[in-house]
């Protein structure tokens, strides 16, 4: 009794591998007749018809989609990539102007806050105030062009 359940365990294993290759390719030869094949012509699925064997139903390949989706030439992909990358350009141009201004600006304030800073250590009453004024002045000769 074992050794018949084992018997049905293995031809059932054998026939599940077998149900799972249900497809078939199908396609015409240049002679004209047509061809049947579990594996694509050519390796290549987008040329062949796949047959359902259960069903026996015929599905044609699907058609391109890069044809159907993009029907533009490659003369009108390149100007509207060069459109893109020049409207990219302007506003990285925008930006760099915008950063460049503020950077003016904190410059200014760098230079007036110096010498701010100047006029108060020539008022004070330190022991140091000559390191302090010299130590402005370098500030002043750094910020102020």
């Amino acid at each position: 009794m074992a050794t018949l359940t084992k018997i049905l365990l293995l031809s059932m294993l054998f026939i599940g591998t077998h149900a799972g290759a249900n497809e078939v390719f199908s396609w015409k030869n240049p002679s004209g007749s047509t061809s049947y094949s579990d594996v694509p012509r050519n390796l290549q699925p987008a040329q062949v018809n796949r047959m359902n064997v259960r069903t026996h139903s015929v599905t044609p390949p699907p058609a391109p989609a890069a044809a159907a989706a993009n029907p533009e030439s490659l003369a009108e992909q390149q100007q509207k990539l060069g459109e893109q990358i020049a409207r990219q350009n302007k506003q990285i141009e925008e930006q760099n102007k915008r950063v460049e201004e503020e950077n003016r600006r904190r410059e200014e304030e760098n230079c007036q806050a110096a010498r701010i800073n100047r006029q108060f250590a020539e008022s004070a009453r330190v022991n140091n105030r000559d390191a302090l004024i010299a130590h402005y002045d370098g500030d002043i000769a750094k910020f102020c062009h």
